[in-house]
């Protein structure tokens, strides 16, 4: 037995030691312990710095289903929570035993008191009505991702009841995840680095911490998409989803593709109504319009001059490009197979100077769209 043992501990320094560049580059910088499944679960340092300021002035608080404490180590490292009392739990004695050495190396622990780690099912927990809790359901099966949320463990039953018995919540879902609308809870999408994070459910004292933070109405039963961006502070877009959008069979003046925050959150037809926009060969397409102020869209999405539109045919834009000295620097494609980093490679001798290629459909057919910044 002590020989398995010591085989698996050796495993777990190994690859530990293997993931120490890929640990650093997603939690920030320290030595953290981790295995390729927690880390690819754990939350982006970014995401998890912005989530602990919605559980600011929270006088307890609990890291449900913690893995290896990312969310934890940032929740204790941020000024509102000081003075917080933590507990994170998690089932698995490794991730358990992985959170506390991580708490103790990455988390600003200022006293012994401040913080717990216990190795338990988050299921059989008996919350205090005066916490806050953050948890993130195991959203994995081996390799694969479980994005509904009845196959989260643990259930989505336990998840109403602790959610029901705390003072708020943050409940951190797959970005396609569905639940159903609760009014008294409000549903984010967080993007980061043009990617989109996380979905998060808020609810209880957390949706108005949130309102604060980000100087946005939460309305209850609502969406919103939230955009991080480095030290610029948080850019917010909210409405109702699927709205009546006039749609163009060709481009206005402008293209426009907001935030795949705001695509996932499923507001892209609010985003269009919102800026006077319609949707370019249906409601799966790209934006367009004529009469927009490109700079007040800026934080949201992309939103460039139309420089030339046609059929997209893979000779002549090749041919097209090499007559214009030009090579697309961003490719984005709606609704086609090809794939945007392939033809950034292949077009990119065609020219010097640089643009963005838009792919996307109308009808049966294929178009192409060569855009400038609109600035």
């Amino acid at each position: 037995m002590r020989s398995q043992l010591g085989t698996e501990m050796a495993a777990v320094v190994l690859e530990t030691a293997r993931l120490q560049a890929k640990a650093i580059a997603k939690l920030g910088s320290g030595t953290w312990w981790v295995t390729e499944r927690a880390l690819q679960q754990a939350t982006t340092r970014p995401v998890a710095e912005f989530k602990a300021r919605l559980l600011s002035g929270a006088s307890e608080v609990f890291d449900l289903c913690c893995g290896i404490a990312g969310d934890a180590c940032a929740f204790l490292r941020a000024p509102g929570l000081a003075d917080t009392s933590m507990t994170a739990v998690d089932r698995d004695p490794v991730m358990a035993a992985m959170a506390a050495e991580n708490l103790r190396l990455n988390g600003n622990v200022s006293a012994a008191s401040q913080v717990r780690v216990r190795c338990d099912d988050v299921g059989r927990l008996s919350i205090p009505s005066s916490a806050t809790i953050h948890l993130d359901p195991d959203r994995r099966q081996g390799s694969a991702r479980k994005t509904r949320p009845d196959d989260y463990s643990p259930d989505w039953d336990v998840v109403e009841r602790l959610l029901e018995a705390c003072r708020g919540g943050i409940v951190k879902l797959a970005p396609a995840a569905t639940v159903q609308d609760h009014p008294l809870r409000h549903r984010l999408w967080i993007s980061s680095a043009k990617s989109v994070r996380e979905q998060t459910l808020l609810t209880g004292d957390v949706v108005s911490a949130a309102e604060r933070d980000l100087g946005w109405e939460l309305p209850p039963g609502g969406r919103s998409a939230v955009l991080l961006s480095g030290t610029a502070p948080p850019a917010v877009f909210g409405g109702q989803p699927d709205l009546d959008v006039d749609v163009a069979d060709q481009p206005g003046r402008y293209l426009v593709d907001p935030d795949a925050a705001i695509r996932a959150a499923g507001l892209t037809q609010a985003f269009a109504v919102s800026h006077g926009l319609r949707t370019l060969g249906g409601p799966s397409g790209f934006l367009t319009g004529d009469a927009i102020d490109p700079a007040a869209m800026r934080t949201l999405a992309v939103c460039e001059a139309v420089d030339w539109f046609g059929a997209c045919d893979d000779r002549k834009l090749r041919k097209l490009l090499r007559a214009r000295n030009e090579y697309p620097e961003r490719v984005k494609a709606r609704g086609v197979a090809e794939n945007p980093n392939e033809l950034e490679r292949r077009y990119r001798s065609c020219g010097d100077r640089p643009m963005t290629l838009w792919l996307g459909r109308l009808g049966r057919r294929q178009y192409a769209a060569i855009t400038r910044d609109a600035s």
